[in-house]
């Protein structure tokens, strides 16, 4: 028997026996995707819940937005007085004028403490000026425009007794027919002419020291 074509065949069947990679096993097939699941979108995350504003916060922060009060509508702004004040006063004057259109109470009560003495004030002598002032103003039954009045006063002619100033200058001795001709609309008319028949402002005054202490805001005898 011839063993060269023999041997030659079992050379090649060997060969590829080592050169063929090994087959890997088949995937298992899976299913196409329906209609349904390629349309379907994707769920969004859910908006933030929105939280309402604590009042109580907002009080603590010393908001003044929603505050109202008889000189809401004024202007902060003070009108110019025929002859000028000290520097002090008119800045005093100044702050004053722009807390009470605020409606701020507490600012008011910190102007009239701020030189260390405290507003002489009408009414009530137990309570401070800024609690006073807020219960007359809020009061259901007759509320008082103290805070405008407290404004239009310090609007009005000024003069001045030693080293105090006085607005208006209806409360001075011999107070002019242009004195209380600049009163109108501060009370009302009947009020202004009784005051006028007995020679004697009673209204609300207001005294600033001319190194700017706030010194009285008071109404009466």
């Amino acid at each position: 028997m011839n063993r060269a074509p023999l041997l030659s065949a079992c050379l090649l069947v060997t060969c590829l026996a080592c050169t063929e990679s090994p087959r890997a096993p088949a995937s298992p097939s899976l299913p196409a995707p329906t209609p349904t699941d390629t349309a379907r979108p994707t769920p969004s995350p859910p908006a933030p819940a929105t939280q309402e504003p604590d009042a109580g916060a907002l009080a603590d922060a010393g908001t003044t937005a929603t505050a109202t009060c008889s000189a809401r509508e004024l202007s902060p702004v003070p009108k110019p007085t025929a002859k000028p004040l000290p520097a002090p006063a008119a800045s005093m004057r100044e702050r004053i004028i722009a807390a009470a259109v605020a409606c701020d109470y507490a600012a008011l009560q910190t102007l009239g403490d701020e030189k260390g003495k405290a507003v002489r004030f009408s009414y009530d002598p137990d309570q401070d000026m800024a609690t006073t002032w807020r219960i007359q103003e809020e009061w259901a039954e007759a509320p008082q425009p103290v805070l405008s009045r407290l404004v239009q006063v310090l609007n009005l002619p000024f003069y001045q007794e030693g080293n105090l100033l006085y607005w208006p200058t209806a409360f001075r001795e011999g107070a002019t027919d242009a004195d209380w001709r600049a009163l109108k609309g501060l009370y009302p008319d009947d009020q202004l002419k009784a005051m006028r028949k007995d020679k004697s402002y009673l209204g609300l005054r207001v005294g600033i020291t001319v190194d700017g202490d706030w010194q009285l805001a008071v109404a009466g005898d």
